[in-house]
């Protein structure tokens, strides 16, 4: 099974010596987010970099909030994510990740109006703004969903996907996102089902986990929680998954240990 790692590249890093790295721990591709913007001179130094060491970029992010499209809660506006999409022949990928997003101030946070009608106008008016731009370079958005965020659950994720009806549109499968911590205990159960439902939509993987410390719920990188990780690759075996695995949750010292630990995982699914 071949590995991405999700990185942060700034203007000021060496991007070479961080493709080298990640290609010497065995990793084929990555998923790269851009927290400080991304214009066309860093993008030209990714797309070499990357090419140098035989890493794909299998997607990028800038998380603007559709819900929210003023604020920038990792780097980018929704009006400054049609630049980093226009960069997207250029980076060699056709995926860009966004969140939908909360109308809460904190990211993760839950906000009474997420399921509002207003909410929902204004999800289907900022997709419709990044519609256009994504047709011009074949560009494909993948929502990352969260359980605080409006399209918060699968059923409402997918509904949404389905009105849509674009070839724009899809999603990042990621379970510790969508399953609540009092539901942990069906886990196997919820993400079969979430793959089932969701597979059309999946352009992207990303693997990660989930605990919690005392109320607080954390998500550190593969290995760091209780993710049935047999039940999660079985399932992407099960229902013929083949969009790009990433890992993410991650520092460049943990990163070899992370994809370990995901491969195997994986000689045991079966």
């Amino acid at each position: 099974m071949s590995l991405g790692l999700w990185i942060e590249v700034r203007p000021s890093d060496d991007v070479t010596a961080l493709c080298a790295r990640v290609a010497n721990m065995g990793y084929s591709a990555l998923h790269v987010h851009f927290p400080a913007r991304c214009d066309t001179a860093l993008a030209q130094r990714v797309a070499h970099a990357a090419a140098a060491y035989s890493l794909a970029i299998s997607a990028v992010s800038g998380y603007a909030s559709m819900v929210r499209p003023a604020a920038a809660p990792m780097g980018y506006t929704l009006a400054q994510l049609h630049e980093l999409i226009a960069l997207l022949p250029l980076l060699g990928t056709r995926y860009v990740v966004c969140w939908a997003g909360t109308l809460a101030e904190d990211l993760l946070a839950e906000h009474p109006a997420n399921r509002s009608a207003a909410a929902h106008a204004q999800l289907s008016t900022s997709l419709a703004q990044l519609l256009p731009a994504l047709d011009v370079v074949d560009g494909v958005l993948l929502i990352e969903p969260f359980c605080s965020h409006i399209l918060g659950n699968v059923a409402e994720l997918a509904q949404f996907i389905e009105h849509t009806n674009s070839p724009y549109l899809g999603l990042v499968l990621d379970p510790p996102n969508l399953m609540l911590p009092q539901s942990w205990a069906s886990q196997r159960t919820q993400i079969d089902v979430m793959v089932q439902r969701l597979a059309p939509y999946i352009g992207l993987v990303h693997l990660k986990d989930m605990r919690l410390e005392g109320d607080n719920l954390e998500l550190p990188g593969p290995g760091g929680g209780v993710l049935d990780y047999a039940a999660f690759l079985g399932a992407l075996e099960r229902y013929a998954i083949s969009a790009p695995r990433v890992v993410e949750h991650v520092s460049l010292d943990t990163a070899a240990a992370a994809r370990a630990f995901v491969l195997g995982n994986k000689i045991g699914v079966g």
